[in-house]
């Protein structure tokens, strides 16, 4: 018999019923009574090291603490994963046609804005209309990435981005917080920069601004967070003037918690390690070590020399003096979806890259100086005058010297170095930190294409395998061919060498051990640590 009007809502009641009965009997067998389980409450005060200026998710790449606080008071249309992989945020769902020109995101519905405003596609769409703007003041990157892309609201619920091309790497940059169009609609680029929302913002995010000062901001559960209140009722960001001082405030327990860089000193986290009352979870982003070779110039045109080289580094050696690390051998971040297991870099065997440099013709001369011909393997690392990289670059000199190599370093003002003679490709070897960011995507560092600025194919490499792998894997949305293109791809770059991959510096998060519900992840950047903020929790209760 069909369901009439009178026996649906009597159906719907019965099904309502049984399953908030099978949730009750879910929760009671997930808890048994007596365990702990998360309670709403308490605070969590986490240090910093500068005070905001422009919190706004468009605007904050330029310093951290906006950019921790855009985390968590703005959503994007999509989130990452621990692994890099798009999820759900504000888009439910989305579709990729047109042969990958087509997105179009479904968004959820009864999200709304924490001035109880309701938010829908328009605001989507006027917070990347206002990214292509002319004059406008964020990060260069993200107005490049909407050159030539269409955003149109089809309904309240539906947007649709139409690109000229595809481009396979899109949807993970659709992670920027977006604005309420209600607040700021019809202000010029300028405007938007310095308008005063940008010190009391109102985001979709789970939690909501309250007060802001120079010593620190404060933060309250947003009670209408879509997916459901933040356990932590109130949430500090204190700022303190260096890292030094960081890790001091941690010592003395003034901080629940605080992200302490690579460069820390080891005695403060030799100190946190060894106090149960922290807490620390090791993590690495997308960012990494790597030293160019110029492939044109004369020395690094032979390929048995950068192979060599490869070999007689110690990478595993560099990143405990570093202060801890994960080796990258292929310029795809390991533990990223895209990081395929790749053929087998080089070991560290410099008796074998040696022996690799004999049988090239690279001869010992009687200063220890390999020779081939008129040529000695001689050449100079240049690096930023920074003292952990100039201490890396002195690491790589020793150890490059002991199989028969004349390294100079030439340390450089960080400016210098980047604008003279990084970019501009003006070295013979460069030890640099790069950040391919969310997507793997090493197109515009390895294409042929790149080689000239403002591409980042900063080796002057060009190889036709390469290109063709390159291409197709941004033309396809399909992640798993992607993947397989991209372990083609490491083949190719592990055999030739046109530099040398290091390791992925580690950060270090401490947080006091009462300080529950936090779940690693890649650190795509800082603010990465808040992916799950809204599970952590400081109070428990009993279960049933």
């Amino acid at each position: 018999m069909p369901f009439t009007k009178t026996r649906w809502p009597l159906f719907a009641a019965l099904v309502l019923g049984v399953a908030a009965v099978a949730s009750i009997w879910y929760f009671a067998l997930s808890h048994p009574r007596g365990e702990a389980v998360p309670a709403s409450g308490g605070r969590y005060v986490e240090g910093v090291t500068r005070a905001p200026e422009r919190i706004n998710p468009l605007f904050a790449s330029a310093n951290q603490t906006d950019a921790d606080l855009a985390a968590l008071v703005f959503s994007g249309l999509v989130r990452l994963g621990p692994d890099g992989t798009p999820q759900p945020d504000l888009a439910e769902r989305w579709e990729i046609t047109g042969n990958g020109q087509s997105y179009v995101f479904h968004l959820r519905h009864g999200v709304a804005w924490q001035d109880s405003e309701p938010f829908s596609a328009d605001d989507v769409v006027f917070t990347y209309r206002a990214i292509a703007s002319p004059g406008f003041r964020g990060d260069p990157a993200l107005a490049q990435l909407m050159e030539g892309v269409v955003v149109s609201a089809r309904d309240a619920q539906t947007v649709e981005f139409r690109l000229e091309q595809a481009y396979a790497p899109f949807l993970s940059y659709l992670t920027i917080g977006i604005l309420p169009r209600h607040l700021l609609e019809g202000l010029d680029p300028g405007q938007l920069y310095s308008a005063g929302f940008n010190a009391r913002p109102v985001g979709t995010g789970p939690w909501v601004l309250k007060r802001v000062s120079d010593s620190g901001v404060t933060l309250a559960s947003n009670p209408t967070y879509y997916l459901g209140p933040p356990h932590i009722a109130t949430l500090e960001l204190r700022v303190y003037p260096d890292e030094a001082a960081l890790a001091a405030a941690l010592r003395q327990r003034e901080i629940d918690g605080a992200l302490l860089g690579p460069g820390a000193a080891p005695s403060d986290i030799d100190f946190l390690r060894g106090d149960r009352r922290f807490a620390l979870h090791a993590m690495t982003g997308t960012a990494f070590n790597i030293v160019y070779f110029d492939t044109r110039s004369p020395l690094f045109s032979d390929q048995a020399v950068r192979q060599a080289l490869w070999q007689a580094t110690d990478v595993e050696a560099l990143a405990a003096a570093a202060g801890g690390g994960v080796r990258v051998t292929d310029s795809i971040a390991p533990g990223l979806w895209a990081h395929a297991t790749p053929p087998e870099a080089p070991d560290f065997d410099p008796g074998a890259a040696a022996s690799a440099l004999e049988r090239a013709g690279w001869s010992r001369g009687s200063d220890g100086i390999r020779r081939k011909g008129d040529q000695r393997l001689a050449f100079t690392l240049s690096t930023a005058n920074d003292a952990d990289r100039v201490a890396l670059a002195n690491e790589l000199e020793r150890q490059w010297e002991a199989v028969g190599a004349e390294v100079t370093v030439q340390p450089l003002d960080a400016a210098v170095f980047i604008e003279q003679y990084l970019l501009p490709r003006k070295f013979e070897a460069a030890l640099a930190l790069i950040d391919p960011g969310g997507d793997p995507d090493p197109y515009p560092f390895w294409h042929s294409s790149q080689i000239a600025e403002p591409g980042r194919n900063l080796s002057n490499y060009s190889d036709a395998r390469i290109d063709d792998v390159l291409e197709r894997a941004r033309q396809t949305t399909d992640t798993h061919r992607r993947q397989e293109l991209y372990a083609l791809f490491a083949g190719y770059f592990i055999a030739d060498a046109p530099a040398i991959p290091l390791f992925a510096p580690q950060w270090t998060y401490a947080q006091e051990t009462r300080v529950q519900g936090f779940a690693e992840s890649l650190l795509f950047t800082p603010a990465s640590r808040f992916s799950n903020v809204q599970d952590w929790y400081v109070r428990t209760r009993t279960g049933p």
